[in-house]
């Protein structure tokens, strides 16, 4: 069976018959140090305009030629991505963007960070690698954390960091990622040790995530952790007595309380998100097909505020048309697809779809 036949299982096949030259141990050490350069740099004083992008581009350009002709089979299951990315850019540079603008900038870090990320799957264990990394990013963050000052509390980062932990979203959405992982990590765990010190940091991340007050990537955070132990009771009684002793005791110490209170003062609270897409989507009305260029996006909520869209696919629409909109919509129907309908044995299987929930 020819292997190129079969995105699916690919990457299997491949190298058992060796096809495939696995990225090398420094291509994932390099990305590691670019990881933590671009997310911690500023925060000591060592940031180098354009540095962390030139180095993310340099290891996309050794993952590509480590991988050479099984380039195509690997990227696969991203490739609908990688289309909305060059159509997203070609359109931007239609509009006179520049490739140096900060948001175009982010966006070509972002697909060639996916890109690598997706050749250092290949390598064994990569993947709670990479989710351990990021904990120690955010655990050395912790300490940092304040609470703004406006009528609700909301934590964030009040260091100069990267990574959206500046805000209350991007830290809720981080440490929810966080708490997903050690969640199912400790449900996979067959030690008792292990199990009990992974769900105790998944609950600490919990707490993190829930004291931004940020109601989405909790409740995403929430069903995904709820989908994840959905195989719990047939794994016998000791897992779900030890989940009822952690979430009794987490309950009965207070750690919670701040941030239901918060929770329940913010509830009553309009976000505006109805009010900013009626506005996105009249404006898309006006460039449906070539959209108005990414440094055109910010709506005008008043007459001294402007904002962004809040939404990922009114973003694309908005910023460059309807080609890119429809592919990023089309990779999400098909990851959704392939995640529900076609088991895979990989190792991160376990956290497929509760991380497509997330």
């Amino acid at each position: 069976m020819n292997p190129t036949t079969q995105p699916a299982t690919g990457h299997r096949r491949l190298r058992i018959k060796g096809l495939i030259r696995t990225p090398s141990l420094k291509i994932e050490c390099a990305y590691y140090l670019a990881v933590v350069y671009s997310v911690l740099g500023p925060a000591v004083g060592l940031e180098i305009p354009l540095l962390a992008g030139v180095s993310v581009l340099a290891i996309w350009g050794f993952c590509v030629l480590r991988l050479q002709s099984s380039a195509k089979v690997v990227f696969a299951p991203i490739a609908l991505l990688i289309a909305c990315a060059v159509s997203f850019l070609l359109i931007q540079l239609v509009h006179g963007e520049s490739i140096l603008d900060s948001n175009v900038r982010a966006f070509l870090t972002w697909i060639l960070g996916l890109m690598i990320v997706q050749s250092l799957r290949l390598r064994s264990g990569f993947f709670y690698r990479f989710q351990l990394l990021l904990f120690a990013i955010g655990a050395i963050t912790v300490p940092f954390i304040g609470f703004n000052s406006g009528e609700v509390e909301m934590a964030r980062v009040d260091i100069a960091v990267q990574g959206s932990l500046t805000h209350p979203g991007g830290l809720a959405e981080w440490f929810g990622l966080l708490a997903i992982f050690f969640a199912i990590s400790g449900l996979e765990s067959r030690r008792a040790s292990l199990r009990t010190g992974a769900w105790l940091i998944a609950l600490a991340c919990l707490l993190i995530a829930a004291l931004s007050v940020e109601r989405g990537p909790l409740l995403g955070t929430a069903l995904a952790i709820t989908v994840g132990f959905r195989k719990m009771l047939k794994r016998g009684f000791a897992p779900v007595l030890t989940v009822v002793i952690l979430a009794f005791v987490a309950y009965g110490s207070g750690l919670f309380d701040r941030a239901y209170e918060s929770y329940a003062q913010r509830g009553m609270e309009d976000t505006g998100r109805a009010e900013i897409w009626r506005m996105t989507i009249d404006r898309i009305k006006e460039a449906p097909f070539f959209g108005v260029g990414e440094s055109n996006t910010l709506v005008h909520l008043s007459a001294k505020q402007m904002v962004s869209p809040h939404n990922s696919f009114l973003r694309f629409q908005l910023s460059s048309g309807i080609i890119p909109a429809l592919l990023f919509l089309a990779f999400w129907v098909w990851a959704g697809w392939r995640t529900v309908f076609h088991v895979q044995r990989l190792e991160d299987e376990p956290f497929r779809l509760p991380y497509l929930l997330f």
